[in-house]
Parts: C-alpha cells; structure tokens; sequence
C-alpha cells in the first residue's frame, strides 16, 4: 500500500482557512498553533518563529534584534557544517524512536565545526545520545556553550541559561545564533531550517 506523504502547501495555511479566524479581528494566540504547519509551507519567517519560542522579558532579548538583522536565510554556518551534518546523519541512519527533534537539533550544533565533531563522534549511538563520550579536555568556550547546549534540549541536565545565553563573553554570536537554531529545531523539527529571512520595505 502506498500512502502519500502530505506536504503543506502557502495556501493551505492562508490566515483565512484557519478555525481560529475572525474576519478583519486579530488573532486570539500570541504564538499561532499551527505554526509547524505553517513554517513547512514556509509561510513563517525566521523572526516570527524566534519571537515564538523566546519569551519577552527574558534576559537574552536584547541580542534578539543583532540575530535578525543578521540572519542570512540558511541555518548553516557554512557548506561544511552542511555536509558533517548530513554525512553524519546518512551515517548513523534513521531509528523513529530515536531520531527525534531533540536529537536532529543536537546534531545540527555538534557538527557545527571540525573540532566539535570530532569530540562528539562516539556520542551519537544507535540507541541515542550518550554525552558520556564527549571529549571535553580543553575544549574551548565557543564548543563548550554547543555542547552544553545539546545536552539541555536531549536530556533532564542544565544546559546553556538564559543568563549565559545574554552574556557574548560566554556566548559569543555565532554560538548564539547556532543555539537559537538549534532551539528552532527542536521545537518545530527540520522544517525550521525552511524559515526565511524577513524582507524589508525595500523588498516589498
């Protein structure tokens, strides 16, 4: 039997088909509930998924507006965390119980360089995560906020804090962007890394 794999599409997401539409009023949801729908029919940008998954007052907002601006339209810090990260993935692959979001976000931020891969590698197995084979041995401050960051989305042990999260000398910015991904993702799977980039005025 063939069963066909749905794949959301713009106008199926349109505002208007929603059960929670009222006409010309706004909607009653600070953060919309079918915004994975949403974000797979790549109707959400990458600024209103963050807003969603990051509370007001919390103490790392004012970095908020820094990661925006500068947000390219790609998750990736470059082509080669693209190709560790799918290499790895095509490597270890697919188990249903094991291959959750967490799991997926977790991977996005250890294969974000050579030198974290590398000391993560024997963490990943194939029943899950084992952060008991991390090589931590003078790793630097920039792959240790990562992989603490991975630890606190797969498990019950304290990651990143917000605290932390708001201060750049412990987390510099491109942990911070890798980390707010890597929260995307755990919340709202691959299709996170569909978001798009805000336009501007000028492109409008």
């Amino acid at each position: 039997m063939y069963i066909r794999r749905f794949t959301y599409k713009k106008e199926d997401v349109d505002c208007k088909l929603c059960t929670e539409y009222r006409g010309g009023k706004k909607c009653p949801h600070n953060i919309c509930p079918y915004i994975t729908e949403r974000i797979e029919a790549g109707a959400v940008t990458y600024q209103e998924a963050v807003n969603a998954i990051v509370h007001p007052g919390c103490q790392m907002i004012r970095r908020l507006p820094k990661l925006m601006q500068t947000y390219s339209g790609s998750f990736w810090l470059d082509d080669r965390h693209k190709s560790r990260m799918e290499f790895f993935n095509a490597r270890m692959g697919y188990s249903p119980s094991r291959n959750t979001p967490a799991y997926y976000a977790a991977m996005y931020l250890l294969t974000a360089n050579e030198t974290l891969y590398w000391r993560m590698a024997n963490c990943f197995c194939r029943s899950g995560l084992d952060f008991g084979f991390a090589i931590l041995k003078g790793i630097s401050l920039h792959n240790y906020a990562l992989y603490r960051a991975a630890v606190g989305l797969c498990t019950e042990r304290r990651g990143v804090t917000l605290s932390e999260m708001a201060d750049r000398e412990l987390v510099d910015d491109d942990a911070f962007r890798l980390i707010i991904n890597a929260m995307l993702i755990a919340r709202y799977g691959i299709a996170a890394m569909k978001l798009k980039k805000e336009e501007s005025t000028n492109d409008k």
